[in-house]
């Protein structure tokens, strides 16, 4: 578990696809003859499976939702649910005209309508593929004041609606006689039929005056609509695409309901409101997927696996071991920069996965609970504004030979000198993605088994006279 969102959504804000120019490179001598260079030094690889990410604090909200299944050949099945409250927005209708005349020949219940604007930046995946969608409301409560992690996850009571809609096409709402809302998004239909037959409706939101209170008063909402479970269905056509949704970030975002009496007609939104507590739940199944025999149970890193696998969701990260170092003499370290290569025609993969790899890594250490926290140097980057020119960590691509090849050059300079200090007990390295929850992409980068594009920590040091 990551120590502070706030941090991820730092480094998410400030990643670029420059090259790195570390700070202090261009002030390195090299010809001094104090001043000595390797390339050399022994690294063992893995990779791991994360415990959890935190996916919700009311402190600070994700910007985006997951929703889908994937089964990627190279990192098998993941799932992404998304857990949510609705809130009352804005002013309630007026109750003299709408809620004291619900009735055949007053007020009616024209339609409900659930909608979530797309991320369409932070779709993974085949977005022509038809995604067999459901909400459900929650047996649970959620609680706005809470943290949650992504095993968390509630239970699903009733479905509330369900339908089929192609992401890859663009869609429109009429809100009210011709306002159009305009931008990408998911829409599913309640006729009057199917809300009348809804005890949700029937018997609470739209039943008679008493309804009103529900417009007005989250507490009174919350007691008939705990929340809603947003998720994919698994079907033969569901499982190449996880959607992204924006929520409380979003103009049009929330259950609509649309009705009208003789001489007039409205709606009113029921919205994911800051104060709502929303979240995404995630699962990976790895079982039979080319990763399933590469994940380190048991420090099975010293056999210099071929391969390292990163990807976002709750989904595996890479493990760097740095064992060996004290042939470096009693060493000031100048430079350390960690430098690890994109896997190209890994077998089994599937373009349309490889072709989006992670564009930012970021490097942790676990802390004396076990948990997941950023380096030193990633520390300073944050700490002098400049992730990519202090840290790096971003995916850069070169031709050499006529061959693309791209990489990952991260500056772990302070932290190589902790260990050699012994102020850092453990010699490991953990890699992950900015803003994991936020994002479904994955990266396959050389292990230390590769022959010839394995993980390099080029250093340059002087020896502490």
């Amino acid at each position: 578990m990551f120590a502070s969102s706030i941090i991820l959504m730092f480094l998410f804000a400030t990643s670029s696809c420059n090259e790195p120019s570390l700070i202090g490179a261009d002030v390195i001598d090299t010809d001094r003859p104090d001043v000595l260079s390797t390339d050399t030094l022994t690294l063992f690889s893995s990779s791991v499976k994360d415990d959890s990410i935190r996916t919700y604090n009311g402190l600070n909200l994700l910007t985006t939702y997951l929703c889908g299944i994937l089964e990627d050949p190279i990192f098998g099945k993941s799932t992404s649910e998304i857990n949510a409250q609705l809130r009352v927005a804005g002013s309630a209708p007026d109750s003299t005209i709408y809620f004291q005349n619900i009735s055949p020949s007053g007020t009616q219940l024209d339609s409900v309508v659930f909608v979530l604007e797309y991320d369409q930046d932070q779709f993974f995946g085949q977005d022509i593929t038809q995604q067999d969608v459901s909400i459900h409301v929650l047996n649970e409560s959620m609680d706005n004041l809470e943290t949650y992690y992504s095993t968390d996850n509630f239970e699903a009571g009733d479905l509330l609606m369900s339908g089929t809609i192609n992401p890859s096409q663009f869609d429109s709402l009429t809100v009210i006689g011709d306002d159009t809302i305009r931008v990408p998004h998911m829409k599913l239909v309640l006729d009057k039929t199917e809300a009348a037959a809804n005890p949700l409706f029937s018997e609470f939101l739209f039943k008679d005056a008493s309804s009103f209170i529900y417009y007005k008063d989250d507490d009174a909402l919350l007691d008939v609509l705990k929340g809603v479970k947003i998720r994919v269905d698994n079907t033969t056509m569901t499982k190449d695409l996880m959607m992204a949704f924006k929520m409380s970030n979003s103009s049009v975002s929330g259950m609509f309901l649309h009705f009208h009496t003789e001489t007039d007609t409205s709606f009113y939104r029921f919205r994911f409101t800051s104060n709502a507590a929303q979240m995404t739940s995630f699962e990976h199944d790895y079982t039979g997927s080319t990763v399933e025999p590469f994940i380190d149970n048991v420090d099975d890193e010293i056999d210099g696996e071929e391969y390292i696998f990163i990807q976002g969701m709750q989904g595996l990260n890479g493990k760097i071991r740095i064992p060996f170092t004290s042939g470096l003499k009693n060493p000031i370290i100048n430079q350390a920069q960690l430098k690890l290569t994109l896997a190209t025609m890994v077998p089994n993969d599937a373009t349309f996965y490889s072709e989006y790899p992670l564009e930012q890594l970021f490097l942790s250490k676990k802390n004396e609970d076990g948990e997941l926290i950023i380096i030193a140097d990633l520390s300073t980057a944050i700490e002098v504004g400049s992730l990519s020119g202090f840290f790096g960590g971003n995916l850069v691509e070169k031709t050499e030979d006529n061959i693309v090849i791209s990489t990952y050059t991260m500056n772990i300079s302070e932290h190589l000198q902790d260990i050699i200090n012994g102020i850092e007990t453990s010699n490991d390295l953990y890699i992950s993605t900015v803003a994991k929850a936020q994002s479904a992409n994955r990266t396959v980068i050389f292990g230390t088994g590769h022959p010839t594009h394995a993980p390099k920590l080029n250093i340059t040091y002087t020896i502490n006279q």
